[in-house]
C-alpha cells in the first residue's frame, strides 16, 4: 500500500469514527454502546485510552460529551475510564446543561422526553460509584434544566422514575426544594 493510499484510508476510517461517535453521543440511549466498546475492549490500546483526548479529537459540543460521560458512569467499566468519564462531566457540565435548554439541543437531533430522563439518570445514578457523579448543585441545575427544556407538569413522572433507581433520592429531594 503506497502512503498516500494509506493516508486516505487512515482519513476516511477517522470520518467514521467521528460520524458514529457523533450519532451515539447524540442519544442517551445509544451512548450505552459507546461505553461498552470502549470500556469492554481489551488490549493496550484501551486500556491506554485517552477519554478527554478521544472527545477533543473529535470536536464534540459539551452536551454530546456529557451524553458520552454519563453513559459512561452510568454503568460498569475500568476504574480508569470511569475517573476520566467524571472529569468530563465536571469540566463540561455547565455548558452541556445550557445546550440541553436550547432548541433543539443538538444539530441533527431533539431531545425527546425519554432521552432526557436517560440522560438524568445517567448522571444522577448512583452506582457504581460510592457518591453521587453530581454535586447538589449541579443536581439542581440538571433538573432545572430538564423542566425548561420539557416543562414542569413533564419533570414529574419523569423524577418519580428516576427515584425509585437511586439510592442518594434523599440527595436529590433537599437539592430539589
Amino acid at each position: 500500500m503506497t502512503p498516500a493510499a494509506f493516508d486516505e484510508s487512515t482519513s476516511l476510517t477517522f470520518r467514521l469514527l467521528v460520524q458514529e461517535t457523533q450519532r451515539l453521543a447524540r442519544d442517551p440511549f445509544l451512548a450505552d454502546r459507546f461505553r461498552d466498546g470502549v470500556g469492554g475492549g481489551e488490549g493496550e490500546t484501551f486500556k491506554q485510552f485517552d477519554f478527554a483526548r478521544f472527545l477533543d479529537r473529535l470536536c464534540l459540543h459539551a452536551l454530546e460529551r456529557l451524553v458520552l460521560a454519563a453513559a459512561i458512569v452510568a454503568g460498569p467499566t475500568r476504574k480508569e475510564l470511569m475517573s476520566q468519564a467524571i472529569n468530563i462531566i465536571g469540566q463540561e457540565f455547565d455548558n452541556g446543561v445550557l445546550e440541553l435548554c436550547q432548541t433543539p439541543p443538538l444539530e441533527h437531533a431533539d431531545f425527546s422526553s425519554n432521552q432526557v430522563t436517560k440522560l438524568m439518570s445517567n448522571l444522577l445514578s448512583d452506582l457504581p460509584q460510592e457518591v453521587p457523579v453530581l454535586d447538589a448543585t449541579q443536581r439542581q441545575a440538571l433538573i432545572a434544566a430538564a423542566q425548561a427544556r420539557l416543562g414542569k407538569e413533564a419533570m414529574g413522572p419523569i423524577l418519580h422514575r428516576i427515584f425509585l433507581k437511586l439510592r442518594f433520592v434523599f440527595l436529590l429531594v433537599l437539592s430539589f426544594d
